[in-house]
């Protein structure tokens, strides 16, 4: 990683690169007490969730007497309210940057002010769901310190109380730069960090990787399955039973694709970039220090051809697929780059004891552990192989956990707890003095790690 000084000197050399973010943007009103609004197209992409959800009302009730004159009259009421609603929430919106946080005012009846403190700035995300990048808006999204992971809808269902919706794509870098800026200390008008790609994931690949892939398949066979006696019988009960396995099909192909391309992995000196999405773009920072535990996936089917799935753990709202699909050594090469001093080709693996055979027959002979000065690793999966790693800094607690059969046999799990995220690592079915051997250098090891490790801010 770069040092302060040359961090700072290359966020600099980003002011020049500052203009390429200012196509669309609009004239930023400004109040004479500091406060900007938000887009004003914003009411119109409010206002739509109230249509849409009516929409999806009448399309249940498809089967039920709904009349042309019904849903017409219904219009008629419920477009002015959705625009009413739309433009109070914009018109009662408004923010202002001030020394040391982001102060957004929110509320028509009720007022509410929330402060957010930059020195509990985890990210600060650019979103542009479809239909606002169609018309080049944005939302920007600001994740604190300390609050749980939270789950994102494609609709204002999934708006957090910190989210600036909507802002011109112009705008939204702009003051992204300048919130990072000055939660690093720097001065405010500095521009973007400058980046530079790392791994990118091909739309041929990808394609492949889906194709390799058992669950659209199983979808496939399974509708076919289903609606074919129907087809063949002329009735429509199987047709229209296939549909939940069709939409799961939708699920894990389209989707899959349009959230995987393009998917280009960039390095700044804010942190790791993260720039993702055919429909819904999204333009994620993972800050320094945040990668708290990662797993290397190995399908069955991918490893002819050496390819491998990355997931992390990232502390704060952070994305959790670092490669949605990579080579092998594209993959450790950037786990390397992302975590100093980590190389999981030179860390010693042991499998469990052979009385573990007694629990576990199959997977016994795929379960292995090891650790080194850095990081602790498992190796775990008969079909879908894993390797989850965890540098001993990131390790937050550890337990180790016997049920009354492995006591019987003087085995024992260990686990290594982190953040909440998909990984999760369990050294498994180890003997039971090293596994307490374990527990202790580990803890030993973990003190160490914290102490030596970077502070996780912005900009170090």
């Amino acid at each position: 990683m770069t040092t302060e000084r040359e961090t700072t000197e290359r966020h600099t050399e980003g002011r020049h690169t500052e203009g390429r973010h200012t196509e669309g943007r609009h004239t930023d009103v400004v109040a004479p007490d500091g406060f900007h609004r938000l887009h004003p197209l914003t009411p119109f992409l409010r206002g739509w969730v109230i249509v849409a959800a009516f929409a999806a009302t009448v399309g249940r009730n498809l089967a039920e007497d709904v009349t042309a004159r019904a849903v017409g009259l219904t219009l008629i009421f419920l477009i002015p309210a959705a625009g009413t609603y739309g433009y109070c929430t914009w018109r009662f919106t408004r923010y202002r940057i001030e020394r040391d946080g982001l102060r957004l005012d929110t509320g028509l009846l009720v007022r509410h002010t929330r402060y957010v403190r930059l020195d509990r700035l985890q990210s600060v995300d650019i979103v542009q769901p479809l239909l606002a990048r169609l018309i080049g808006l944005a939302i920007l999204r600001l994740d604190l310190a300390g609050r749980e992971r939270r789950e994102r809808s494609d609709s204002d269902g999934g708006d957090s109380g910190s989210d600036l919706r909507y802002l011109s794509i112009g705008h939204a870098h702009r003051l992204r730069a300048e919130l990072l800026a000055t939660a690093a200390g720097l001065a405010p008008d500095v521009g973007e960090a400058p980046h530079h790609p790392l791994a990118e994931v091909p739309p041929r690949r990808l394609i492949a990787a889906i194709a390799l892939s058992p669950a659209p398949w199983a979808a496939l066979f399974g509708a076919a399955a289903i609606a074919t006696p129907s087809l063949l019988t002329g009735t429509r009960a199987g047709v229209l039973g296939a549909i939940p396995l069709l939409g799961w099909l939708w699920h894990t192909t389209f989707r899959i694709f349009a959230a995987g391309y393009p998917y280009i992995v960039s390095e700044s000196p804010d942190g790791l970039r993260i720039d993702s999405g055919l429909l819904e773009r999204a333009h994620a920072t993972i800050p320094p220090g945040r990668v708290q535990a990662i797993s290397i996936g190995e399908p069955m089917l991918w490893r002819p051809c050496g390819w491998v799935r990355v997931r992390m753990n990232v502390a704060g709202a952070g994305p959790s697929v670092l490669l949605p699909v990579a080579r092998r050594d594209e993959a450790l090469k950037l786990i390397g780059r992302l975590l100093p001093g980590v190389d999981v080709a030179e860390v010693e693996l042991t499998r469990p004891p052979r009385r573990a055979a007694l629990l576990a027959p199959l997977h016994r002979r795929a379960q292995s552990c090891g650790a080194d000065d850095v990081v602790f690793i498992v190796r775990h999966g008969l079909l879908h192989r894993h390797t989850d790693l965890i540098p001993h800094g990131k390790v937050q607690s550890i337990r180790l956990v016997a049920n009354p059969l492995a006591r019987l046999l003087r085995l024992a799990d260990v686990h290594l707890d982190t953040t909440g995220g998909p990984v999760r690592v369990r050294a498994g079915l180890r003997d039971q003095a090293e596994a307490l051997r374990m527990v202790a250098v580990q803890a030993e090891r973990s003190r160490l790690g914290r102490r030596a490790a970077l502070p996780d801010r912005w900009m170090t």
